[in-house]
């Protein structure tokens, strides 16, 4: 446990696998839950407001560097390497750190620093200092992150964290729809008043998001000591590192936390490589205009609301492990519909089963982790799931390229990596931990 030996109270007791102590079954409306916790109500704005900004900047990002840049056809690419990398490098560093820090402190610098990045992106001159910026909101990102899930289970009572997840991803998605058409008729505006900071209030928009979920985030009511944070006798470097691998050791010795990071890590090395297949065969297998690939991301979009709506009201009712496998399967076979496809109304029709599926393995996943971790060792659990995701991303688009070229075909490569979907579906069904509900009052053990 954390310090002070006993779970924060209201919630009830976590067992390995992190299933719930009491029979009776409680099913939160989303208004519901931002009525009941008012702690709730700050994070779910602070993520929602900071969210929509960050959309926003991503199209804002891309039109400045293709505008500006026109000559460096890899610049874009660099631009992701450069937010991405720090997830993968300092990911681990960042977990430890959140569980020895204040995670309220973590969350506001972060924020700040990401609003004070953003904010002068719109007078870069050189490519570097775009680098540099997209380095800088990349490396605060990766301290808020951990710090911000692992705080979720003291902002809502534990019974209400599979819904909290599920609306968190439910919003997202929503946000993901209307976004990106929000920008591009900003920055279409702001082409006639300005020829070159056209693109500016995009910007200056997700700043004054960072700072909305500043504000809120610094005025949560948290009770850090409910959290379980370390406040170690050893401090310094040697005291981080040691945090880093007593953190790696805790995934072995909880079981249901290392199935779980072995569900998402086989997941995560499959699904940039393939989005970035399924980009090119909006054109090449479809036949239609590349743009074509936004609607069918709106497709998802929609799907991934209707699945979470699904997964917050019978999530807890269906055993979780199947919920997950049959999502990972949806995925599985949505991949496969779309490497043989050839008609666009069935590709969009596709999509949506992507998005339910994805809605059946993301947020019940988040949720049992969250359920299962020992609060002091959350950040460094979420901090290490954000290492294993980045590293896949990193490498799946590399792995798709070797099959698409090994294979010399589209749909074959397609094929190929969708087995990567298949296996977390026959580890959730098959993997003990999963299967097997454990003791409410069988703690895993902290490997301190």
């Amino acid at each position: 446990m954390g310090r002070g030996g006993e779970a924060p109270r209201g919630r009830a007791p976590r067992g390995d696998a992190g299933e719930p102590a009491a029979n009776a079954v409680k099913s939160y409306g989303f208004f519901e839950l931002l009525q009941r916790f008012e702690a709730y109500r700050r994070y779910w704005l602070a993520m929602a407001v900071s969210w929509a900004g960050d959309r926003l900047n991503a199209v804002a990002l891309a039109t400045l560097v293709l505008d500006r840049f026109p000559q460096q056809p890899m610049a874009i690419g660099l631009v992701l390497m450069a937010q991405h990398l720090p997830q993968a490098v300092l990911g681990l560093l960042a977990g430890a750190l959140a569980d020895r820090w204040p995670r309220r402190t973590v969350m506001v610098v972060s924020d700040l620093v990401r609003a004070v990045a953003v904010l002068l992106v719109p007078w870069a001159t050189e490519l570097w200092q775009v680098y540099l910026a997209a380095l800088v909101v990349g490396t605060a990102s990766t301290f808020f992150f951990p710090a911000w899930r692992s705080t979720l289970p003291a902002v809502v009572s534990r019974d209400a964290l599979p819904e909290a997840n599920a609306y968190h991803s439910a919003t997202r998605s929503f946000i993901d729809i209307l976004a990106p058409v929000g920008a591009t008729a900003l920055i279409a505006a702001g082409r006639a008043l300005h020829p070159v900071l056209y693109m500016a209030p995009a910007f200056w928009l997700d700043a004054l998001s960072y700072l909305v979920s500043a504000w809120q985030l610094a005025h949560l009511p948290l009770d850090e000591a409910a959290l379980g944070g370390l406040w170690p006798a050893t401090r310094g470097l040697a005291g981080v590192g040691r945090d880093v691998l007593v953190g790696l050791r805790y995934h072995r010795q909880n079981r249901t936390v290392w199935a779980l990071l072995l569900l998402m890590g086989s997941f995560a090395w499959g699904a940039n490589g393939a989005n970035a297949l399924l980009q090119k065969a909006v054109p090449m297998l479809l036949g239609v205009p590349p743009e074509r690939w936004g609607v069918l991301l709106a497709a998802m979009g929609v799907g991934m609301i209707a699945g979470n709506a699904v997964v917050a009201r019978r999530g807890k009712v269906w055993p979780r492990h199947v919920v997950i496998g049959v999502g990972y399967l949806g995925a599985w076979l949505a991949l496969v519909i779309l490497a043989g496809t050839r008609d666009f109304t069935v590709a969009l029709a596709t999509y949506v089963l992507m998005g339910v599926s994805n809605a059946a393995f993301l947020a019940p996943q988040v949720a049992w982790v969250q359920e299962a971790t020992d609060p002091a060792y959350l950040g460094r659990v979420e901090a290490t799931r954000n290492a294993v995701i980045y590293v896949g991303m990193t490498v799946s688009p590399l792995l798709a390229g070797w099959l698409e070229q090994a294979l010399g075909s589209l749909p074959g490569a397609m094929g190929a990596i969708s087995v990567l979907f298949l296996v977390p579906a026959v580890l959730s069904f098959t993997h003990p931990a999963l299967r097997r509900p454990a003791s409410a009052a069988a703690r895993a053990t902290t490997g301190a």
